[in-house]
């Protein structure tokens, strides 16, 4: 082989390589969380045995505890207590900063709390009356409070049956982020309805699909940026599917229910997903 060979070969090897690192910089890893939604569970005892039973060995994955609100401060307090990874979270949020709203809590109040995540759009809430134009300012109010919003989605079982799963799912997602510029912060949760609190679960497979699909829909409104953004799934995420729902490769961590009230259930969870 020649000089004049040598030296193209070497160059559009060069070339290659170069091109994929430019790739890697361009889309880095995603962030993958576990994030227990307590809902109007545990009190101060069980907290604290649930702060001393998690056992959390790896950083690769944040762990999000969103306990009743009364509970965020002893929780945080705990956390620092023990030294704890734990990142605080809030089930909610309203998106007003202040004023007449009884029984709701500002965004505001939330962050000097230390809560670093707001969960938004869950299913139970939307149940009670909030529109997508709620939501989507709820999401807005989040991060311009430095707050990261969890944004849920999901489908009824009536909505699968009729195959409308994708429509659904994008319709709710593309209006909890309409006017969003910034998404590098925003993470989505895919919760099926019809699995959340029943037992039922969607199956790895039916999981990894429409996570899939929300992710060709991010790409194709939002550019490369989509790559960025963790989705995850929830809806009945336990010990015994953890595992195999975590090989999926658009499934980037779990909104986890009833299985988050045990530590020790709860690490083997974290665990899956480190």
């Amino acid at each position: 082989m020649n000089h004049t060979i040598k030296a193209y070969i070497s160059t559009i090897v060069r070339e290659v390589v170069e091109n994929e690192l430019v790739t890697a910089d361009l889309v880095p890893s995603r962030r993958r969380l576990v994030v227990a939604n307590w809902k109007m569970n545990m009190n101060l005892a069980s907290t604290r045995k649930f702060v001393k039973d998690l056992v959390v060995t790896k950083e690769q994955c944040t762990v999000v505890i969103c306990p009743p609100y009364p509970l965020i401060y002893p929780l945080n307090e705990l956390v620092n207590e023990n030294k704890s990874s734990i990142t605080i979270g809030a089930q909610n949020l309203h998106r007003q900063d202040k004023g007449a709203f009884t029984g709701e809590v500002s965004a505001d109040l939330l962050k000097e709390l230390d809560c670093e995540f707001a969960i938004i759009g869950h299913s139970e809430v939307r149940a009670s009356g909030e529109t997508d134009e709620v939501i989507n300012q709820k999401v807005k109010k989040a991060l311009a409070t430095g707050i990261d919003p969890i944004i849920c989605v999901g489908e009824t079982m009536e909505q699968r049956e009729q195959a409308q799963t994708n429509e659904v799912v994008t319709g709710q997602l593309l209006q909890a982020l309409t006017d969003v510029s910034d998404l590098s912060r925003v993470v989505l949760a895919y919760e099926p309805i019809w699995a959340i609190g029943t037992g039922l679960s969607a199956t790895p497979d039916q999981a990894q699909e429409v996570h899939q699909q929300i992710r060709a829909t991010l790409l194709k409104t939002f550019g490369q940026v989509a790559e960025q953004i963790p989705i995850l799934y929830g809806g009945s995420v336990n010990q015994d599917n953890a595992a195999s729902l975590a090989e999926m490769g658009e499934i980037d961590g779990a909104l986890v229910g009833g299985a988050s009230l045990d530590g020790t259930g709860f690490s083997t969870i974290v665990h899956a997903f480190d």
